[in-house]
């Protein structure tokens, strides 16, 4: 049902299916065969990956995830990050991936 509430146009496929998990994770249906926080190769690797790195993401800033969806309405860029929370898609990835780092 995420995907009927979803913009993404023009976004990486990564993208669109971590925000839909993302919505599964905050709804309490994560399955227990998800990665944990921190793991992961890309930002954008999708699914479980995405969805715990928008976790983060929207932890630096409550409504994040919706404000990211709502520009991605007319197209998708990388710099929506960097809009929302003043740091490139990068910088946060190497950030989450420090924060869990054991």
């Amino acid at each position: 049902m995420a995907h009927v509430l979803q913009w993404s146009t023009g976004a990486p496929g990564g993208l669109i299916e971590g925000i839909a998990d993302f919505v599964r994770l905050r709804a309490g249906y994560a399955p227990s065969h998800w990665v944990q926080p921190g793991k992961g190769d890309r930002w954008d690797q999708g699914y479980d990956v995405t969805a715990r790195f928008l976790d983060y993401c929207n932890s630096l800033r409550n409504g994040f995830v919706a404000e990211l969806n709502k520009k991605m309405r007319n197209g998708y860029s990388n710099n929506y990050f960097s809009d929302l929370l003043g740091k490139s898609v990068d910088q946060l990835w190497s950030e989450y991936k420090a924060k869990y780092q054991t």
